[in-house]
């Protein structure tokens, strides 16, 4: 790739990739670190380790929130079962079986991003996992 190329890219892959955190200057992103798609864990607790970068965590309601502000929505099956301001998340007391796991980044007032950032995977819960 020639260089122009490369620069132009630099340009254009940002404006793509939805609007620009304050804090950082990136998009806001969401990775699921664990669990993986597909994998068989404990449910009690089910936990949840994301990294969340272009965007600041808060456990705070605010009206007319900055762009980069709010905080994940953990769902299982599509019902909303936490809210969190931290990266890592403990969901107590999931039932075994096959579930999806979803979580999406929303602001501060509950609102979606726009575009929207999420991830889902499937994952199976077996008790006979959990350590007490």
């Amino acid at each position: 790739m020639t260089r122009r190329a490369a620069a132009l890219l630099g340009v254009l892959l940002p404006a793509c990739a939805g609007a620009p955190s304050a804090k950082t200057g990136a998009a806001p992103s969401l990775t699921l670190l664990s669990p993986s798609d597909g994998e068989v864990v404990c449910g009690d607790p089910l936990h949840v380790v994301t990294e969340v970068d272009g965007f600041r965590l808060t456990n705070e309601t605010v009206e007319d929130p900055p762009p980069d502000l709010g905080h994940l929505h953990v769902y299982l099956n599509g019902q909303e079962v936490a809210q969190s301001d931290v990266e890592t998340i403990d969901v107590t007391g999931v039932a075994d079986g096959e579930w999806q796991l979803s979580l999406d980044i929303s602001h501060a007032d509950h609102s979606a991003l726009d575009p929207y950032v999420g991830v889902f995977i499937y994952i199976t819960v077996d008790s006979t996992l959990c350590t007490e």
